[in-house]
């Protein structure tokens, strides 16, 4: 597999499940190792990671909310963590808590919802500020909804960075600059929204399967 990704551009992999879609994922994020070949990632002078992945695992730890999220940046002020929180949609829950940004949440605090824990993840993302994102799946497990409201969460957090998002929910392939195909690991299509639909192959296919679902 030869994949490349232009500094700012927003690449959307899709493909039906064990396609390898989080595998390859995870490849560029760092997680795993490839068995062949190299993964090279030209992005970053600063002091933290180039890349960041954010997916549905995401873990809520046993601490204040603030905890949470100066673990991505630990000289972050409180105004910094409340913009952060604003810019994925979550401004207005922890404004609500107890005792706001200082709640104790996750083992033995308040239990956040799926939602607000990707919420959480993705403010972590803001104030991590990498160049290059991974996104895996990080609105599926929200439900309809909630969904819709991450993939906007998400659209903000990738803006100006290079970024990779692995999605079930095609629509967020039809806003992405290119939409990379794959079967059993290999790479059978890429190109723009319109592009693939007008080649009628694979993409075309799973774009009809999941409009007749009510794009759900």
């Amino acid at each position: 597999m030869d994949l490349r990704l232009a500094p700012g551009e927003h690449v959307t992999l899709v493909g039906a499940s064990g396609a390898g879609k989080s595998t390859l994922a995870r490849i560029v994020a760092g997680v795993h190792a490839p068995t062949a070949g190299a993964v090279t990632v030209r992005a970053g002078t600063g002091e933290g990671p180039p890349v960041l992945l954010v997916d549905q695992d995401t873990h809520v730890f046993a601490g204040t909310l603030a905890d949470n999220l100066l673990l991505a940046r630990p000289d972050a002020a409180p105004a910094g963590l409340t913009a952060a929180l604003a810019a994925v949609g979550a401004a207005g829950w922890a404004r609500a808590l107890p005792e706001g940004l200082a709640t104790v949440v996750g083992a033995g605090g308040l239990a956040l919802t799926p939602l607000q824990a990707q919420q959480l993840a993705l403010a972590r993302l803001v104030l991590a500020d990498p160049p290059v994102v991974v996104l895996d799946e990080a609105a599926a497990e929200a439900g309809s909804e909630g969904a819709r409201g991450l993939e906007k969460a998400a659209e903000e957090v990738t803006r100006g960075r290079t970024a990779l998002v692995v999605a079930h929910r095609l629509g967020q392939a039809a806003r992405a600059d290119r939409v990379v195909v794959l079967e059993a690991g290999r790479v059978v299509e890429e190109g723009t929204h319109a592009g693939l639909l007008a080649a009628g192959g694979t993409y075309a296919r799973l774009w009809a399967a999941w409009a007749a679902r009510g794009a759900e």
